[in-house]
């Protein structure tokens, strides 16, 4: 083995010896290889050598292995450039650059590859070094361009500043003659003076062999005089208006004046360095632009076109009828006829007409609410409905008066025998009556007068004059003994007003503007002490009465002073007829069946007591008649003494209601009257005037034409005159939207005061707009409150045929959606705009208007459109914010829309914040440069980039501003869809 390493060993010895023979052979043959650490290869233009590879390290422009030669193509392409072909062959450059070895830019394009990132580039040709700069100059000297015989002597003159130092190479007809390395630099300009000075200390200098003025055949030699003369320090100072220049230096001066009778070198210069703009000398990133007086004339027009705009609003409301000022005193019967009318009192009931009934059920959810009522009543006559709790009197009123009710309901109702029995029918009994709910729904802020005008202007005839109508009204307000307190506001829970008494009699005068022939109420005394109780049923009996009017209504236990004024009585227990009739026939009817009223007691708690539980009656013991005390035990026979058992009821009332021995016996009560004559009586009492009608063919009254009220045009001016005069008498939520407005314009003001065009004041801007939309956006919730206080308001006199549903919804749109809505946004733009310096170029104050006002139009429709499908206002808030919290999510602030997942993208279609956010983004910040410091520069960037960058669609604004117009024209469309749907009497 070792024997076979040692032959493999000496046969490779062989073989090196051979190689390095064959090498001695080819000396004479091949170069040696150029090396600059060895002493006999030297680089040019004073270029390094790196001393790890023995290559030199050329100057830009230079290359060959000695940096000898020049180099063509573009200085972007580094040391990837083709050498020039022969000095008797100048290079081609590449498009842009120029110059003997194309270090010279000439146009901006190619300095792109010279600036970081994917900013521009400029070609910047002042001769001011910024970095390091390159130069081409012609020698100007006449006696040296004489001497040289046509050949053009030309100097290239670089410098970097970073290094402070700069080269020198002298050119004649685009042949090297000599160079120059310049240190120890000092780089100077004067912008004032537009010139530049740029000395440095050290200068060293050396001649290309060979070369003109270095040893060529036929000229001078001066290597020994730029060796060993030429030190320093060297001037290049230039004039950069005209780019003349002078290089000098003391030697280099000596040689020119001996030589050519010239001071020192004169050069015109050509000048080229890359930059990013934002690096010039001098230069400076355009301020934002001040507001001019152009801009604070378009913050004017528009506070006082929005001036004009209430101004005239206000004046044309004002001449509403609500709005005059009521007379004093009514002069009654100067309604002389005028109009349709005549001259008796319009109270009179111009048809008097018998309304009868029977066969009246009511079911609902599989339970009887009422079965088998009947009942009549005449002109002039007052009926009323009477029970314990749940017996069916509001049920009975409601079907009598032609409501809409939820559940299955039977009846026939007669008009002098005439039974109604198609809807038109119905509606033309409706025509002649009126309905008045048992809780007084009246707007607080209206005076008892005004209350009653809005009435009869809105449903008495188109074709009656104003001044007629208001006479109705007194006349109406005297009758009910509220003349004197007609100029007193309603009132609220809040607001002291007018007494529950006087309000009663306010929701009757209402209901009877338009003379009705039948006028229902549902619990008239309710909540009212006795005495304001009495003032109301006397009322009720005077009209009755006095004017051959149909009254009916319930009541629950009246006092005896108020039974007494009743006509006829309907009794109910648990929904079955107990009795029906005059009531003055009442008491002898229980009576004549064993249920006498005790001496000294309300017959109206009497009759209450009776039906209560379908109570069984215990018979009095004789042997016990005188304890009233004693506890009677129950009987099957009726006793004579009656009395004495109801006195011991009396007494002992709550004791039987606990007791379990009431349930013994018991008694049908309805029974007793389906089955006694007045029962007989009256059914056919009703079937006669039925067969009366039949056979005669009265005059029907069931088909003639309601008289048609107030047009819609009326109708709007009218509820618009009530609306505004019902903010303007409460105007804490009208105002407290122009004092939030104003107060959060002049802290947003503050906070964002004079906005800078960088990348911070973009953020800011972001963040104004988003606030500026979400407070608008959440504001908008308090239409929840205000409609949700007029639902009940709304709901009667939709009921009562006061007005067409659309009417108070343009009204609602006008003088509450307007007021809150358009002005506040256009209030708090005009005091941002010129404090926080945002951009009003090309319309944009006027665009930023147009889209605040539609975003807010359109929040506040879609905030009114929950208000009317949720009732209950908790609901109805919980949904509102959801719904507001779901629109922000998609604005553009929470989530760039480029990551919204695919099947979700849709979602922000249906945001008004993402339409009105993109809007106003774009249409400040599209158009601005914003200054941003990156890669050590200041540069100034396109605000489209940077919108791009953050998700929003620069092309879209027109859209966005269409989109927010159609969201508010469908939101529109919706809240009137669920209004007229949704919004009813519902019994």
């Amino acid at each position: 083995m070792l024997v076979v390493l040692a032959l493999t060993l000496a046969l490779r010895l062989v073989q090196a010896a051979n190689a390095i023979a064959s090498t001695k052979d080819d000396d004479d043959k091949c170069p040696p290889v150029f090396n600059c650490n060895l002493a006999n290869f030297e680089c040019k233009q004073f270029s390094a050598c790196n001393e790890f590879t023995g290559q030199c390290e050329c100057l830009d422009g230079f290359g060959g292995p000695d940096c000898s030669e020049p180099l063509c193509g573009g200085l972007q392409d580094g040391r990837n450039r083709p050498l020039r072909p022969s000095p008797e062959e100048p290079c081609d450059c590449e498009a842009g650059w120029g110059g003997i070895n194309c270090n010279l830019c000439l146009e901006d394009s190619v300095c792109d590859s010279f600036v970081p990132g994917d900013l521009k580039g400029t070609c910047y040709q002042s001769g001011i070094i910024v970095n390091k700069f390159h130069q081409l100059c012609n020698v100007t000297n006449a006696k040296i361009l004489q001497i040289l015989n046509g050949d053009l002597p030309q100097v290239t003159f670089s410098c970097n500043k970073t290094a402070q130092a700069c080269d020198f190479q002298f050119w004649i007809q685009e042949d090297e003659s000599f160079y120059c390395g310049l240190s120890d630099c000092n780089l100077d300009y004067d912008l004032a003076a537009n010139t530049t000075h740029y000395r440095c200390d050290e200068v060293s200098c050396k001649c290309l062999a060979g070369k003109t003025l270095c040893g060529k055949s036929g000229s001078i030699d001066i290597s020994d005089f730029l060796v060993e003369t030429i030190k320093g320090p060297a001037d290049f100072s230039c004039s950069l208006e005209g780019q003349d220049c002078k290089f000098s230096e003391p030697s280099m001066n000596d040689l020119i004046q001996n030589v050519f009778g010239d001071p020192y070198i004169t050069l015109h210069c050509q000048s080229g360095e890359c930059l990013h703009k934002s690096e010039i000398p001098g230069f400076d990133i355009p301020h934002k632009r001040r507001h001019t007086l152009r801009d604070l004339e378009a913050l004017a027009i528009a506070v006082v076109a929005s001036g004009i705009i209430i101004i005239a609003s206000v004046y044309g409301i004002s001449k509403s009828p609500l709005f005059s000022r009521s007379p004093q005193s009514p002069t009654l019967g100067d309604d002389n006829g005028e109009d349709g009318t005549d001259g008796d009192s319009f109270l009179q009931t111009k048809n008097p007409v018998v309304f009868s009934f029977d066969s009246v059920s009511y079911e609902i959810d599989g339970k009887e609410v009422l079965q088998d009522s009947m009942g009549s009543v005449n002109p002039g006559e007052c009926l009323a409905i009477m029970g314990g709790s749940g017996a069916g009197k509001t049920t009975l009123l409601d079907i009598l008066s032609g409501k809409n009710k939820t559940g299955s309901k039977t009846a026939n109702l007669y008009l002098d025998g005439e039974k109604l029995t198609t809807k038109k029918h119905l509606d033309s009994f409706s025509a002649i009556s009126g309905f008045v709910d048992q809780e007084d729904c009246l707007i607080p802020t209206l005076t008892v007068y005004e209350t009653v005008l809005n009435s009869a202007l809105l449903r008495l005839p188109r074709d009656m004059s104003t001044a007629s109508k208001k006479i109705r009204v007194l006349e109406i307000l005297s009758e009910l003994r509220i003349l004197h307190i007609k100029d007193k506001v309603i009132g609220s829970d809040f607001e002291r007003g007018i007494s529950g008494g006087e309000k009663r009699r306010v929701s009757i005068a209402c209901e009877l503007v338009t003379s009705p022939s039948f006028l229902f109420l549902d619990e008239p005394t309710s909540g009212l002490d006795a005495f304001n109780a009495h003032n109301v049923i006397e009322c009720l009996v005077k009209l009755a009465r006095d004017f051959n009017r149909t009254i009916i209504f319930t009541i629950h236990q009246p006092r005896s002073n108020i039974v007494a004024l009743f006509d006829k009585l309907i009794l109910l227990a648990d929904g079955y007829l107990v009795y029906s009739g005059q009531m003055g026939h009442c008491n002898q009817f229980f009576l004549d069946h064993g249920y006498k009223c005790p001496t000294g007691y309300n017959i109206a708690d009497f009759l209450v007591d009776i039906t209560t539980d379908e109570r069984v009656i215990s018979v009095l013991d004789h042997s016990e008649e005188n304890d009233i005390h004693k506890v009677i035990e129950s009987s099957d026979s009726l006793g004579e003494n009656l009395s004495r058992e109801w006195e011991h009821y009396a007494v002992h009332r709550e004791e039987y209601q606990e007791s379990p021995s009431s349930s013994k016996t018991k008694r049908k009560i309805h029974k007793l009257f389906t089955s006694s004559s007045l029962y007989e009586q009256l059914k056919s009492e009703i079937e006669h005037l039925h067969e009366q009608f039949s056979i005669n063919g009265f005059k029907s009254l069931v088909n003639q034409e309601r008289p048609k009220g107030a047009t819609f045009v009326q109708q709007l001016l009218i509820l618009c005159s009530r609306t505004f005069k019902n903010t303007y008498r409460n105007p804490r939520l009208l105002l407290s939207h122009y004092v939030l407005s104003i107060t959060m314009g002049l802290f947003c003001s503050y906070l964002y005061y004079d906005v800078a065009n960088d990348i911070s004041g973009f953020q800011n801007r972001l963040g104004l707009f988003f606030f500026l939309l979400t407070m608008f956006g959440f504001s908008s919730l308090t239409g929840l409150h205000i409609f949700s206080i007029e639902r009940i308001v709304f709901i009667r006199e939709r009921a009562n045929q006061y007005y067409h549903p659309l009417s108070y919804y343009l009204s609602k749109m006008i003088c509450d959606v307007v007021p809150l809505r358009i002005f506040p946004p256009l209030l708090l733009m005009v005091i941002i705009y010129p404090l926080v310096g945002l951009n009003m170029d090309d319309g944009k104050f006027q665009r930023s208007l147009l889209i605040m006002v539609l975003f807010n139009l359109a929040t506040s429709i879609e905030v009114f459109i929950i208000g009317i499908v949720f009732e209950e206002p908790g609901a109805a808030t919980m949904v509102g914010v959801l719904v507001m919290l779901f629109s922000l999510l998609f604005a553009g602030l929470f989530i760039n829309k480029e990551s919204i997942p695919v099947q979700i993208n849709w979602f922000q279609n249906l945001s008004v914040f993402h339409y009105g956010y993109e809007a106003l983004t774009v249409n400040e910040v599209n158009g601005l440069m914003l200054r941003e410091h990156k890669y050590g520069l200041d540069i100034q960037v396109p605000g489209a980039v940077i919108l791009s960058t953050f998700g929003f669609d620069v092309g879209a604004l027109n859209i966005d501003i269409i989109s927010l117009a159609v969201m508010f024209g469908i939101f529109v469309i919706l809240g009137y869809a669920a209004l007229h749907t949704l919004v009813y009497e519902r019994r």
